[in-house]
């Protein structure tokens, strides 16, 4: 992409950022922009630029992200472009914050300190230390730990003398027994043998990188000088631990770096979410040190109007502004956008109702400009029983949907067996697409096999993890012939596999992953992640023969009909809709009867609330800035019931259409 054409595609809104460009704004600075205004667009824009323009040879630009979805993104877009693929080598880094501490500090720490080179995986942390203990001792432990609501996967440790400590609903807490209570010692010994064998969680590694840091501060001084340009994305996910140590790094005051960090603290909806970070809040709380984005290109104002007072933070002077959408712009002042009112006992007719309200709204040509969407901010099933009637009823997405599975709306599995792996890889190919995402994608699943019985050799760490093992394989070349055939057969052709296959290729997959480790191995602590796991349901066909994906319910009226795929809110951040419902679900509180003041216009922001409707109005704030066209929100009529004609009046007087299947 030539510095015309980027200049082009970032022009308006993005005028505003590509100022960064400048020597004024090559240090430190923060960007709070608002959904739909483009931030992914602008960073690799504003890289791009930056690279054309480099001036060092080992020192460069660090581009850090919360997630590997927004690392990947950003790093796809620069590599599609001869300017922007300069950053993707030497000495530029663009990773996650995870990576980061890895190999900058974490890692040369454990290596200089002489521990084994690490396996950092969560499962293989937790599955070795769990197969460390046999017999009463393990049922010892597992009976202590439930009769504190604990288990196995919270057991962790938060200091280099590895003292077990304990990750529970989001905090580091003490073991729950002393240092002389044998559980403690228990857990003590296994996460030692577990860190003396080399295997770590993913958090875990933030301790021996913050040690490292304390221990000799300079680094940070050194890691500045490395980076004079660092630039952080998506930073309101950014948890607090990750935030202390990246400003130990790169100090925001010393402007030895500068530091550019964008974001959107409004749709802070993770758990690791660093809203409680008075240390170094984002955005700056100092005016010329902050940019706010407040105008939207994916949707118009009628949808502005009605999510803006759910910013919890309010969005610079006159609000959140809504200039869009790009594709058919005369469809968005329909005043149409809709509040369901559904009966307590009964959400089945809600999904219907969105459906009957978009066929009447728009016509066909209208609909197809993108995907319907009903989201919540709950949609995992529980162990308890909530019939109808039940005061948590509705809880979750399910209850709108019986045929709703929250994992398959999992956007990137991470299959808990290697069939499972199969499985995801033979979609792929089924779906139509290439088959190297497919085998590489299985390869993955080998990885993990490998890394659950021994050490991999140092040649799987590749990020072509299909080519690697065929690499290590070629010292063994019948079990690479059979490895071969294995994919041919299985990936590429798509051969159906079933519970007896299964069972007759295991031992050919153990005897191919104990080849790919360095030393000895032990296949009987795998057992779990070899285990068959039954394929999920292939997506149904509609009445066309055409595929539907899948939790995609179809509503039909009058001859014609629309596709309303279910999910999370967690899951539709950062995606662009056509239209998208909100539904009411269940944790705490029904989340509609705690937002209906907003909805209603009666509070804006978050000012006075505590953290669970804080929590609960960024949900809300995601969820209505998804779409481009129209919104809706279900709400449980015990929200409305106290006085129902006066809250119907106010929801109206706000521009949403009411419809209410109450009456």
């Amino acid at each position: 992409m030539t510095g015309r054409a980027l200049r082009k595609r970032t022009s308006g809104t993005g005028a505003r950022f590509l100022a960064l460009r400048s020597d004024k704004r090559s240090g430190t600075f923060d960007v709070s922009a608002c959904p739909g205004s483009g931030k992914t667009t602008l960073v690799v824009a504003k890289l791009a630029i930056m690279a054309r323009k480099w001036p060092h040879r080992t020192s460069g630009i660090c581009v850090l992200s919360h997630t590997n979805v927004a690392r990947e993104e950003i790093q796809s877009r620069l590599g599609h472009t001869p300017v922007g693929h300069r950053l993707l080598g030497f000495p530029h880094f663009i990773d996650t914050i995870h990576t980061f501490a890895n190999r900058f500090l974490a890692l040369p720490y454990l290596q200089s300190n002489g521990y084994p080179s690490p396996l950092i995986d969560d499962d293989v942390a937790k599955a070795f230390r769990w197969n460390h203990l046999k017999g009463k001792e393990r049922s010892g432990l597992e009976y202590y730990l439930q009769k504190n609501d604990l288990g196995i996967d919270a057991v962790t440790f938060a200091s280099t003398d590895l003292s077990p400590v304990v990750f529970h609903r989001g905090k580091i807490k003490p073991f729950p027994s002393g240092p002389n209570s044998d559980s403690y010692k228990k857990a003590h010994r296994i996460i030692k043998t577990s860190a003396e064998a080399g295997r770590f969680r993913y958090e875990e590694m933030f301790v021996w990188a913050e040690h490292l840091l304390q221990t000799y501060p300079d680094i940070s001084a050194t890691l500045s000088h490395r980076f004079p340009l660092v630039l952080m994305d998506e930073m309101q996910d950014t948890s607090l631990r990750q935030a202390a140590l990246l400003h130990s790094i790169f100090n925001r005051g010393a402007a030895v770096s500068g530091i550019q960090r964008v974001g959107d603290p409004n749709q802070e909806i993770f758990e690791t979410g660093q809203d409680q970070n008075t240390a170094d809040p984002f955005p700056d709380k100092v005016e010329d040190r902050t940019m706010t984005i407040a105008s939207s290109r994916r949707f118009g104002k009628p949808i502005a109007d009605l999510a803006n007072p759910h910013a919890v933070i309010p969005i610079g002077d006159g609000g959140l502004r809504g200039n869009g959408p790009g594709k058919a712009p005369d469809q968005v002042d329909h005043g149409q956008n809709l509040i369901i009112i559904f009966p307590d006992n009964d959400c089945s007719k809600v999904l219907e109702a969105f459906g009957a309200h978009l066929l009447q709204t728009f016509d066909d040509d209208t609909l197809a400009f993108g995907d319907c969407f009903a989201i919540g901010g709950v949609h995992r099933p529980t162990t308890e029983n909530i019939p109808p009637g039940h005061n948590k009823y509705p809880r979750s997405v399910e209850h709108y949907w019986a045929d709703y599975s929250a994992e398959n709306a999992k956007m990137d599995r991470h299959p808990k067996t290697l069939s499972g792996y199969l499985h995801q890889a033979q979609e792929i190919v089924r779906s139509g697409h290439e088959i190297g995402p497919a085998v590489n994608g299985f390869a993955a699943g080998m990885q993990r096999l490998v890394r659950n019985i021994g050490r991999p050799n140092a040649e799987l760490e590749s990020r072509r993890k299909h080519k690697a093992i065929r690499t290590v394989l070629e010292g063994t070349p019948d079990l690479l012939t059979q490895y071969d055939e294995f994919a041919r057969s299985y990936i590429t052709k798509i051969s159906p596999i079933t519970a007896d296959l299964w069972a007759e290729q295991k031992g050919l997959l153990l005897t191919i992953a104990a080849s790919l480790c360095e030393g000895t191995s032990d296949t009987g602590l795998c057992a779990d992640f070899m285990a068959w796991e039954e394929p999920p349901i292939l997506p149904q066909l509609q009445n066309d023969g055409v595929e539907k994906p899948d939790n995609t319910c179809v509503i039909t009226a009058d001859d014609r009909h629309v596709s309303i795929r279910l999910g999370s809110i967690h899951q539709a951040k950062g995606q662009t809709h056509f239209a998208t419902l909100l539904l009411s679900t269940f944790q705490n509180h029904h989340s509609s009867e705690k937002i209906v003041d907003w909805l209603c216009g009666d509070k804006s922001s978050g000012a006075g609330e505590g953290p669970q409707n804080l929590s609960r109005l960024k949900g809300t704030y995601v969820a209505l800035t998804r779409p481009t066209h129209l919104v809706g929100v279900a709400v449980r009529h015990s929200a409305i019931v106290e006085n129902e004609h006066a809250i119907l009046g106010k929801l109206q007087a706000q521009g949403w259409h009411v419809t209410n299947l109450c009456v």
